[in-house]
């Protein structure tokens, strides 16, 4: 190919020769494709980050009644919820006392608490007026109450 006074040959190079012109003309390239090279980089590192950022994920989170919660306090908001949505005296029944029960299962007084065990509720606390709190109901009609936070606390120790 001639463009003015020069004349150019082009063919097709591989192997050792395409090896030999990297190394000679490199520089050249590498310069043409730094931006590519910097952005693989930094998706990289991101993707490393996520997968740090699950594993860290996967030891601070709890199963409890067959549901993941990501963090200690996704429970806590989770129990707070039962106590502000139920009525004083309302049976807690389904996914909600199986929670319960399970976190129970931490207390230090567990085998007590469910001895005889019927179903749980929510009510004002006997000795704090103010308190809500909740209660297991045994098969008597006897109530006692218990710390969820001690269950918690528990629960969070073990992890």
């Amino acid at each position: 190919m001639k463009i003015e006074d020069h004349d150019f040959k082009f063919h097709v190079t591989e192997g050792e020769d395409l090896k030999k012109f990297w190394q000679e003309q490199g520089g050249h390239f590498n310069f043409c494709i730094q931006n590519k090279v910097r952005q693989a980089k930094k998706a990289q590192k991101i993707r490393n980050q996520e997968k740090r950022e699950t594993v860290k994920r996967a030891k601070t989170s709890f199963e409890i009644a067959g549901v993941y919660y990501l963090d200690i306090n996704k429970v806590k908001s989770k129990s707070r919820a039962i106590l502000n949505l139920k009525q004083d005296g309302e049976r807690i029944e389904g996914n909600d006392a199986d929670f319960l029960k399970e976190l129970l299962g931490l207390h230090e007084k567990k085998d007590a608490k469910l001895k005889d065990f019927d179903h749980f509720e929510v009510g004002t606390h006997p000795s704090h007026e103010k308190t809500r709190c909740f209660f297991v109901v045994r098969k008597d009609d006897s109530k006692e109450d218990f710390s969820i936070t001690k269950c918690i606390m528990q629960l969070e120790q073990q992890n």
